[in-house]
């Protein structure tokens, strides 16, 4: 946290200008979400690819006969 307030200054900005930060690091965003004791939005196409696999799991023995049908040819 203390970085990102020391390196603001240098674009004339403050902590409590910020209306929201996007960070490309999951474990990051968490730490500085807790740390600014703010809400995490989080990853929309992480929440998505979890929901699929989800979705996925009753097809699964498909999906790999399928797959191992594409290798083959």
């Amino acid at each position: 946290m203390g970085a990102i307030e020391r390196f603001l200054p240098f674009f004339g900005k403050t902590i409590n200008g910020c209306k929201f930060l996007v960070g490309d690091n999951c474990a990051v965003n968490k730490r500085l979400a807790n740390l600014m004791n703010v809400p995490l939005v989080g990853c929309a196409r992480h929440r998505l690819s979890l929901a699929v696999r989800e979705f996925l799991v009753p097809f699964e023995t498909a999906l790999d006969q399928v797959q191992q049908l594409m290798r083959k040819h």
